[in-house]
């Protein structure tokens, strides 16, 4: 990710256990690999088409690094491929699934084979859990945005699955002991195959709808990234800005999608590495003939990454809004105050004004602050020359916008550039 970008992170806490009903796992009967000479055999049922999964593949491979090795069985499946034929006749020494469809249910339950669950969508299934912790994602969220100043909040997620509907509740619980309403999207899947099958189409127009008819300014939490991204497609769709009118942060933490998102998308980073290091250690005790964990584990989100969908302050002026959304898509044209009054055909005393009351600062300073913005992005996320960025925020010479930078910021581009500019992304922290 960006260096530029900024995490703000939740306060220590470790990760919890909750007790959960008593799992129905049998004892393995055969002779366990990982008690003799050879490595024990497992099965993976984790999806590669998503970062995520990926990511929990990686804390997977990591905790076999540091201890005695497996033989790995797995391959290429997205979250609701089926389950492969071969695992119901399964007879190898333990499984990790995140299978997120029923049949799931009736091979685990008639397999002796160690399990551990990681699958989030359809609930307990009776055997040892490894799970995000949906009441933290959705407070850290709700944080997030009431440090931006908002008072008025809105939810969308899938309702009718678990973990979506234990984020809204955690979410809407937050913003509700201080006085503030939180509106859920109405919208309900008709089970997990309508997710499968892509219900986004049919209920963009009724998206834009609510999201029209929503108080603003207003914050909002998607369930997840891609939720998120559906959210700021009905957004477009009702020319509600944002970030000026509603806000807008999503979970999951998926760098790609969040920076094609446009504007670029906060999201609550989850730690999917965390949780695959521990399913693989809680699968590595199972195998080895400890009793079946009776409890499920939760793992707390690391923190959020900022961008542009929440970077900003409640604004309830619509004049202010609207400047405000114009400056932000046009800044780096090199459009000046004039253009600005053309845009909202209103007097420069009148919007001077408006900027005064709500932002404490002069339409040029905004504008100015946009471009600087911009500045910022270029040099922590692009290998630009000085002058090709000059080029792209109508700065023309690159010595005057140096020159800015330095006032603006105390600190030189070049400066910038070594202390935020791209590194190799850091291995996460076990």
């Amino acid at each position: 990710m960006g260096r530029n970008m900024r995490i703000n992170k939740p306060a220590r806490a470790p990760n919890r256990v909750i007790p959960v009903r008593k799992s129905g796992l049998k004892k393995s009967a055969r002779l366990i690999h990982a008690c003799g000479s050879e490595p024990p055999r497992v099965a993976l049922i984790v999806e590669t088409s998503t970062s995520f999964g990926r990511r929990l593949l990686s804390g997977i491979a990591a905790y076999i690094r540091e201890n005695k090795p497996w033989s790995v069985y797995f391959g290429q499946r997205s979250v609701y491929d089926p389950i492969p034929s071969w695992l119901k006749t399964w007879t190898g020494d333990g499984i990790i699934s995140r299978a997120a469809i029923p049949e799931i249910r009736e091979v685990v339950t008639k397999t002796d084979v160690p399990t551990v669950d990681l699958n989030e969508q359809m609930g307990d299934l009776g055997i040892p859990q490894v799970s995000n912790d949906h009441a933290a994602i959705a407070r850290l969220a709700a944080e997030h945005l009431l440090e931006r100043g908002f008072t008025r909040f809105g939810y969308i997620g899938h309702a009718g699955l678990y973990w979506s509907d234990r984020r809204y509740q955690a979410f809407a619980e937050t913003v509700g002991k201080l006085g503030h309403p939180c509106e859920e999207y109405p919208g309900r899947i008709e089970g997990w195959r309508s997710l499968r099958q892509g219900s986004w189409e049919r209920e963009m127009d009724a998206v834009a709808r609510w999201i029209s008819r929503l108080s603003k300014p207003a914050g909002i939490m998607a369930c997840d990234d891609f939720r998120a991204l559906q959210l700021l497609a009905a957004c477009r769709l009702a020319d509600v800005a944002v970030p000026e009118q509603v806000a807008v942060i999503g979970v999951g933490g998926d760098d790609v999608s969040c920076e094609l998102a446009s504007p670029p998308l906060s999201s609550v980073i989850l730690n999917a590495w965390r949780m695959g290091y521990e399913a693989a250690a809680l699968l590595d005790r199972l195998m080895h003939g400890e009793p079946p964990a009776l409890q499920q584990s939760l793992i707390a989100p690391l923190g959020i990454v900022t961008r542009q969908s929440t970077d900003v302050t409640a604004i309830a002026d619509p004049m202010v809004a609207e400047a405000m959304r114009f400056i932000r898509e046009h800044a780096s044209e090199g459009i000046n105050v004039a253009d600005l009054l053309r845009h909202l055909s209103v007097s420069r005393t009148a919007l001077q004004d408006h900027f005064r009351k709500g932002l404490g600062a002069s339409i040029h300073q905004v504008i100015l602050d946009a471009r600087i913005a911009r500045v910022k992005e270029l040099l922590a996320e692009t290998t630009l020359s000085l002058q090709d960025i000059a080029d792209r925020t109508a700065f023309t010479h690159f010595e005057y916008m140096s020159t800015v930078f330095k006032q603006r910021t105390g600190s030189t581009p070049a400066m910038y550039r070594r202390e935020r500019g791209q590194r190799p992304p850091d291995r996460p922290q076990a």
